[in-house]
């Protein structure tokens, strides 16, 4: 397997001019899926080690570690009524801030952005 896979890089950098990808190898596919798996379960560890067969939680730390978790990459809502928090709930949104503006109460929720072009 890893014959096929070394004459099927070689021939990529060739045909690209790009010897960069000489320096790919098996285990860049899948510490990169463990990253992608990261991303999309925000983080959840236990979920990353039980996926990658990992023993121990140092081994999938690395994965975790790679990701930047930033405030910007956030779906911001508003809710003012209980159907609209319920609808907002179902969508995997998570309360994070509450503010009274006179009798109205808007509570505010967000979830992590996806990578909307590959999910």
């Amino acid at each position: 397997m890893f014959s096929c896979f070394d004459k099927i890089r070689r021939r990529a950098a060739e045909l690209q001019q790009n010897p960069r990808l000489l320096s790919v190898q098996l285990i860049s596919f899948r510490h990169w899926g463990g990253t992608m798996l990261a991303y999309y379960t925000n983080g959840n560890i236990l979920t990353v080690k039980n996926r990658l067969g990992h023993k121990r939680v140092e081994n999938t730390m690395k994965y975790i570690g790679a990701i930047d978790f930033k405030d910007d990459e956030f779906e911001v809502l508003t809710a003012t009524t209980d159907e609209e928090i319920k609808k907002l709930g179902a969508a995997g949104f998570i309360k994070y801030d509450e503010r009274r503006i006179g009798e109205t109460v808007i509570s505010y929720y967000r979830r992590p952005k996806r990578f909307s072009k590959y999910g």
